[in-house]
């Protein structure tokens, strides 16, 4: 019995050693700022298929992927999966060296160092030797690594199958089975040279340190030898890329989203941001607290980023760019506009309108403040009209009757996008 008791014993410790190194390993995620707000993209996981040059990147704690196209496609040898070493840095946050005159390859984090070569399938990880399942090489001059063998043999990462894709994740996991909701978005973001409709992709952001989304909408109407509009939302606190601009659907039977019918109807592409940490979009710049003021910076220089992003891909004409968003993205669009006014041809902040800038640097700038009449700062917004309205500001005012905080903005969303549409 007592050997049976020390058995038990021993497994109970053993798992608890075991959890303990597990959590151990728990990487702070990237971008995270010390002492500051938390990051709010936080990747989980990689989906890679051989032949595409798409990987796609579950995000942890929601349904929403995105995609992380690549300079070349992933190539099946042996009995494992070439991947850009750049990539698989960026998604799984490890650094790496290459010595191009000898092929040496140095991958490391807080936990592992490794050491593996172009050409051999050897590697040494942490002083052992092991095996990778096909060897490091060049493809079409960039440097890939096998990311089955070294995403679970050096970094402990878990892999699998999925819809036909291998996976590797900090926990076990699998695209959305199905041919309706999210495994729609899959499809789409799967599609090689996608160029209209919703994309979903991710960037890295330099300024961060850490790969950033966001998501854009593509007018049918769009030619890329033509200057196209473009239209910037800003969304709410605790909101991503995808949340407010998909919570208005489109009515009478049809499926999908108001802002990306009303933005193919007038023809702009529509840019939605993640702001990074919530960092109210450079409102809390001067805030005493250094992490905060930090992170504050860097939401607002992410908007920027993802507009640069933007503009690399598409042809946008740059005298009409749009800035428009909700709640925390309301001040976000009229501190954005104070900072950076020749950038933006016109605002449309909402729900309230109370600003803590001296709005009179915008000068002609069209504004429409769109508060909803059941949101507690509609009185304030209204007030603040009238104040600027009598400085002299090109300002007008839309509230919705009946409209609520979170969702008042799209009731009105065609006449936004129409008020857009008629600034020369």
């Amino acid at each position: 019995m007592k050997k049976v008791l020390a058995f038990a014993m021993a497994l109970v410790i053993l798992a608890c050693c075991s959890l303990a190194v597990a959590e151990g390993r728990a990487k702070t995620p990237a971008g995270q700022i010390e002492g500051g707000p938390k990051v709010y993209f936080v990747i989980e996981s990689a989906f890679f298929k051989a032949d595409s040059d798409i990987i796609i990147i579950g995000q942890k704690g929601n349904e929403y992927y995105k995609r992380y196209d690549q300079p070349v496609a992933t190539t099946k040898v042996d009995d494992d999966l070439l991947v850009p070493v750049d990539a698989m840095s960026k998604i799984f946050q490890f650094t790496y060296e290459y010595d191009a005159a000898t092929g040496a390859i140095h991958l490391e984090d807080e936990f592992v160092k490794a050491d593996l070569a172009i050409g051999s399938k050897d590697v040494t990880i942490n002083g052992a030797a092991d095996t990778l399942g096909a060897a490091p090489a060049e493809v079409d001059g960039v440097l890939c690594v096998p990311a089955v063998s070294v995403g679970t043999k050096v970094f402990e990462l878990v892999t699998g199958e999925s819809l036909g894709y291998t996976y590797l994740s900090y926990v076990e996991t699998e695209l959305p089975a199905g041919s309706t909701g999210n495994s729609g978005k899959i499809t789409q973001l799967t599609m090689p040279g996608k160029i209209y409709g919703i994309i979903e992709p991710v960037y890295w952001f330099e300024e961060a340190q850490m790969l950033m989304p966001y998501r854009a909408t593509i007018p049918t109407s769009y030619d890329p030898e033509v200057p196209n509009g473009l239209v910037v939302f800003l969304h709410g606190g605790s909101g991503n890329d995808n949340r407010d601009v998909e919570r208005a659907t489109v009515y009478g039977g049809e499926s999908g989203y108001l802002w990306d019918f009303v933005m193919d109807k007038y023809g702009f592409i529509g840019l939605s941001v993640n702001a990074y940490c919530q960092g109210d979009y450079g409102s809390k710049a001067n805030n005493s607290n250094p992490a905060t003021a930090r992170a504050s910076v860097l939401c607002e220089h992410e908007v920027l980023a993802a507009i640069e992003q933007i503009k690399q891909k598409y042809n946008i004409d740059e005298s009409r760019i749009f800035l428009m968003g909700n709640s925390m993205g309301g001040l976000g669009t009229l501190w954005m506009a104070c900072d950076y006014p020749e950038l933006f041809a016109g605002i449309s902040p909402s729900p309230g309108f109370n600003p803590t800038r001296d709005l009179s640097v915008l000068g002609d700038t069209p504004i429409r403040v769109v508060p909803s009449t059941e949101d507690k700062g509609y009185n304030t917004a209204l007030a603040n009209y009238k104040l600027w309205k009598e400085k002299g500001l090109n300002i007008t005012f839309r509230g919705v009757c009946g409209g609520a905080h979170s969702i008042g903005w799209s009731e009105v969303l065609d006449e936004t996008i129409a008020f857009f549409a008629s600034v020369k």
